[in-house]
């Protein structure tokens, strides 16, 4: 694919909003004229013999630029009905377990590192049941670009949260409780977050809510003018294996998207250990009808072995409601026994319900 639709590929993370964008601002598929939005969104009216529905595969990972293999560090299976102009999202947390050939079974964030991404794709394909047209990976350095170009975005911060990564770069992840305007940095933070007592299972429902608060910032009229800034930082942020006919079809949806018609869910399961390891457990039967269910505008809140769950919502544990066991959290026998005890994280006895944030929290 030609390096000038690369950067229509923010229709893809963002729920297909740059798509119409990008096409004004750089011609009609790099064709090197410069078309007003009439003409472009004539183009897209016209576009006629494309798929109803349009899914693909969106991969977050923190990619050096040196690096050529990567654990994936998000996976959401994303899907447009250009009908209806509904987008679905469902998230499939990073331990899944899967069979990889000749390699067994492990988890589906080792997959691309492994392998390759189309690889990756495949794995999701058969674990829903749903043909995917591709994939686009992004990684973290040009999501944080992009969010401070478009001015930050509103988050409703459910909690206080602070954790030391050890990373080099964005070391410290440091938010306060309440709705505030986040910047990229900020955002990465709040859409990386998992240590408390759902871990990665509650990880995946804030990045729902990060792709929807991007997405609504880009229909904000006052976005228009920073275009010519955007799309540098979309050629540089993402890669696709996705055709230019279903580019297309994501731009058709995005002439008239609604933020209220997103779907998002993310994909039940059951802790599972098995010699050491903590997986994540999905049932491949329930996992096509959860898909199926979401398509139709239907979700779920049973996503921790079958129990009801409110993902954004601090757990309370009580003698008759145990904390639910997932990869990573304090009932994990697996857990790294070696990380700091603070309020809130996978040392924590109290989870994320501890009142000892305040303590640690950091101006």
């Amino acid at each position: 694919m030609r390096r000038s639709l690369k950067a229509l590929l923010l229709a893809v993370p963002l729920l297909g909003i740059m798509t119409t964008g990008f096409l004004w601002y750089n011609g009609f598929l790099g064709g090197g004229k410069t078309l007003g939005v009439a003409e472009v969104l004539n183009v897209l009216d016209s576009s006629n013999g494309l798929g109803n529905r349009v899914s693909f595969l969106l991969v977050g990972a923190d990619q050096r630029p040196d690096q050529i293999k990567f654990n994936t560090d998000s996976l959401i299976l994303a899907s447009v009905d250009q009908t209806t102009k509904q987008t679905s999202l469902l998230s499939i947390p990073r331990d899944t377990r899967v069979a990889l050939s000749g390699h067994g079974y492990l988890k589906i964030n080792e997959v691309a590192a492994l392998t390759d991404l189309p690889t990756l794709q495949k794995n999701v394909e058969q674990l829903t049941g749903e043909k995917l047209a591709g994939y686009v990976q992004t990684n973290f350095a040009g999501f944080k670009k992009i969010i401070d170009t478009l001015g930050g975005i509103t988050v409703d911060v459910e909690k206080n949260m602070y954790y030391e990564t050890g990373d080099s770069v964005d070391g410290i992840i440091n938010l306060h409780k309440g709705v505030q305007r986040l910047n990229g940095t900020q955002a990465l933070q709040y859409a990386r977050f998992r240590h408390d007592a759902l871990a990665d299972i509650s990880r995946t429902a804030r990045q729902q809510v990060v792709l929807k608060a991007v997405a609504k910032e880009m229909f904000k009229l006052s976005t228009l003018p920073k275009l010519p800034f955007l799309v540098p930082q979309l050629m540089e942020a993402v890669n696709t294996n996705l055709s230019a006919k279903d580019i297309l079809a994501l731009a058709k949806v995005a002439v008239g998207f609604d933020s209220a018609n997103v779907m998002s869910q993310t994909l039940p399961g059951a802790f599972q250990d098995i010699d050491g390891v903590s997986y994540w457990k999905v049932d491949p039967v329930e996992a096509k009808k959860v898909l199926s269910n979401l398509f139709l505008g239907m979700t779920t809140s049973k996503v921790i072995d079958q129990q009801t769950v409110d993902l954004l919502k601090p757990v309370t544990v009580t003698p008759t409601k145990p904390l639910p066991k997932v990869p990573g959290n304090t009932q994990d026998p697996n857990v790294v026994k070696e990380l700091p005890k603070v309020p809130g994280n996978a040392q924590d006895p109290n989870g994320e319900g501890s009142t000892g944030y305040k303590d640690v929290v950091k101006p």
